[in-house]
Order: structure tokens, then sequence, then C-alpha cells
């Protein structure tokens, strides 16, 4: 089974040649990286709004983490906005397909993770969810289309259910993984407002500590999407955060007045 592309022409060109350019010009024509190596288990925090606004914020965490090697199996995990679904929706086999071809479903890890999770499985999640299929491309870029995907969309972002998901990723984790937490920080307040509550997140992403996290957004009514997204990838086990950069939309669009915030990352450093 293909799952067709939802928002291609909408947040990123349905164009193949568009695409490219439009990824070139966010990596950087001297951009060189490490494929002749597999990379250490790593992750990524990364927006997933249209590429006008976040892309090349993203694609400079992507830039960073392929530095260290190339990937073969990619966690994609992401934050439900449409509200279908199971709690914790895996796709399970199949391809994704983008402009830029097919990327093949790791069904055996998928299998394994429904199976260690142990609930009803529902993909519906993920037929009309951007938060997954925009990341693609920039994969799909750098390692053409030799790598396997394991698509996780999260409608449950608990804590609980993230120390879960990531504990049992953490029991199959190898070289060659990258885990993609997909994620937009404050949605809609002003620019300094955004900034400031975005600030709480980072801070706490900084220290690995998921129940400061947990606890500012609660405090703080930080409307950040992803929040159990990038518990899940900490909760795999990574020991170092780097914060590469952090914007708002304000400061692509020019309208400050209601904005959204936008985080990339990369973690390592597994024990």
């Amino acid at each position: 089974m293909v799952r067709e592309p939802v928002v291609c022409g909408a947040f990123y060109p349905s164009n193949p040649e568009r695409l490219k350019m439009m990824l070139a010009d966010f990596f950087g024509e001297e951009y060189a990286p490490e494929l002749n190596k597999l990379m250490p288990p790593s992750g990524v925090i990364v927006p997933h709004a249209g590429y006008v606004y976040s892309g090349a914020t993203a694609a400079k965490a992507y830039k960073k983490v392929f530095q260290e090697g190339k990937a073969n199996r990619v966690f994609l995990i992401g934050p439900n906005h449409t509200g279908l679904g199971s709690p914790i929706s895996i796709y399970e086999k199949g391809s994704w397909k983008t402009p830029l071809g097919l990327i093949e479903v790791d069904d055996k890890t998928s299998k394994y993770l429904i199976e260690k999770i142990n609930q009803p499985n529902d993909e519906i999640a993920h037929f009309r969810e951007h938060s997954l299929e925009v990341q693609l491309p920039f994969l799909q870029y750098i390692l053409n289309n030799d790598f396997q995907i394991v698509p996780i969309c999260l409608m449950d972002q608990s804590l609980k259910t993230a120390k879960r998901l990531g504990k049992i990723i953490r029991e199959i984790i190898e070289e060659g993984d990258l885990i993609v937490a997909s994620t937009d920080m404050n949605h809609y307040e002003s620019h300094e407002k955004t900034i400031e509550k975005d600030n709480k997140i980072i801070e706490a992403i900084k220290n690995l500590d998921l129940e400061a996290m947990y606890d500012s957004i609660r405090r703080y009514n930080i409307s950040m999407c992803g929040f159990g997204t990038v518990a899940t990838a900490i909760s795999v086990g990574f020991t170092k955060v780097e914060i590469v950069e952090h914007i708002t939309s304000g400061e692509k669009s020019g309208d400050y007045h209601a904005v959204v915030g936008y985080l990339s990352g990369v973690l390592s450093g597994l024990t």
C-alpha cells in the first residue's frame, strides 16, 4: 500500500525539480554529508510547517546530524493534528510517496513496536497528517530513497506514554538509526510572548528534564504541538542535546502579532 502525499503543493513544492532547488538552497551547495559510514544512534528535533516558514530551520538540524554518517532506518515521530486513529498509530507496511519517490516502511520494526505496545493500532491517523510527511524530502535529498521509515503518530502525548515508547525504541536502536521528533513550538501569540514561552521549553530540553518541560507546558499554557514526540526521543536515553536554531514565523513573514515558534536541535550521546 502506498501512502500518497497530502500536503505537497501546499507545504512544499509538488514539482520535483522545484523541490530539489529549494532543498539545495536550504542545505547549501557546498554541503557534503558523511555517507561512507553509519551514524551513531541520533535524534533530531525539527519543525513541520510550510517550508517557506520552517524549512531552513529543519534543514540545519538534518545538515548537522548527517555530518556523523548516514541513516538506514528512521523513526518518524509526529503529533496527531487530525484526531483520527489510535492513541499511538504506527504505519505498519507499504511505502510513502513524495515528489522525490517512494520510501519503504520497515514492516518488521513496525510490527515489533505494535506488538510491544499491545494496543489496537489504527493507521487512519496517518492519512491526512502532515507532521511526518514534510520530513521525508529532507531525508530523501540526502539519502535518496536508500532508507526505511517507521512512521509513528501520537495522539496520546502523555509523559507516561512517551517514556514507555522511548524505552521500547531503546531496546532496538542501533547504528544507522535516526529518530525524528517533529514539533512546532508555541502557536499564535506575539513574537515576544512566543520567544518567552519557547525558551522555557528549550531550557528543559537542554537539561533533558522532561518533568520540567511538561510542568512548563501546563503552568504557562504553552501550545507546543509535539511535546510528546520530543519526550519520546529524549526517553530513548540520549545524554547530549544541541539547540541548532530557534525562530518564529514572524521572522519569515514579517507579521509578529500571531506567530508560531520553530526549533531545531540534535540529540546524541546514547550510552
